[in-house]
């Protein structure tokens, strides 16, 4: 099977900001625009990255060794659930077990997690995907991904530096963007896509425009190859 589609959702302020609890608004009244928006997707499941990811898992310490090792991927038993993956390089997330509000959860580390760690998360439940010797082969790592448990698409739903290496990998092939009429403008805030190191701008094709209540506006695009 080829690489699942990646659709990146995520909500922002008019300046791209990504720090939620700074705006006018609840969590529940977001969750109440995003949540929807992201079932119109139609999505098998969706992407975070690690540091999102501690709002809800346990972590601890980096579990790493010096020297990388290849291993085969551990797929857990998933019984045709949605996915919620969470890309961990060096190894921090220390989940209780592979259910994560009825979603089977899969852990994307590097080559360099050491073994202990991974039997401790297969032990558990969890699946776990290696992702090359730093953790930067995002490409392999989604196409095993969608191998393993026949997904055809996916939502990547951030933060900001998950956001953008799958922009500087290549991978992602539309955008969905909640638009808030909101303007941060705290300098050193987060962004929807932050990447550090060379990364040419990306052009984009618009595909729709919406308007939702409360003035916020869903915008679609197409990430423009060549």
């Amino acid at each position: 099977m080829s690489r699942p589609e990646i659709i990146c959702h995520m909500l922002t302020t008019l300046d791209g900001r990504l720090k939620p609890e700074r705006w006018p608004y609840t969590v529940e009244a977001l969750l109440a625009v995003y949540d929807p928006i992201a079932a119109k997707l139609e999505a098998e499941g969706w992407i975070a990255g690690r540091r999102t990811m501690e709002h809800y898992l346990p972590h601890g310490d980096p579990q790493v060794q010096a020297a990388p090792q290849s291993r085969a991927d551990h797929i857990a038993d998933h019984a045709g659930r949605r996915l919620g993956i969470a890309f961990d390089r060096s190894g921090r997330l220390r989940p209780e077990s592979g259910d994560l509000d009825g979603e089977h959860l899969v852990l994307v580390v590097s080559d360099r997690v050491r073994q202990a760690h991974v039997d401790d998360l297969a032990a558990r439940g969890v699946s776990v995907i290696f992702s090359g010797p730093d953790g930067e082969d995002i490409a392999g790592a989604l196409t095993r991904i969608g191998t393993a448990f026949g997904v055809t698409r996916l939502l990547l739903e951030g933060g900001g530096e998950i956001n953008g290496a799958f922009l500087a990998a290549g991978v992602i092939e539309e955008t969905s963007t909640l638009l808030y009429p909101i303007i941060d403008g705290l300098a050193g805030e987060a962004a929807i896509y932050d990447h550090r190191g060379p990364l040419p701008a990306q052009a984009l094709e618009l595909l729709s425009v919406e308007t939702l209540p409360d003035g916020v506006v869903w915008l679609r695009h197409r990430v423009k190859r060549g």
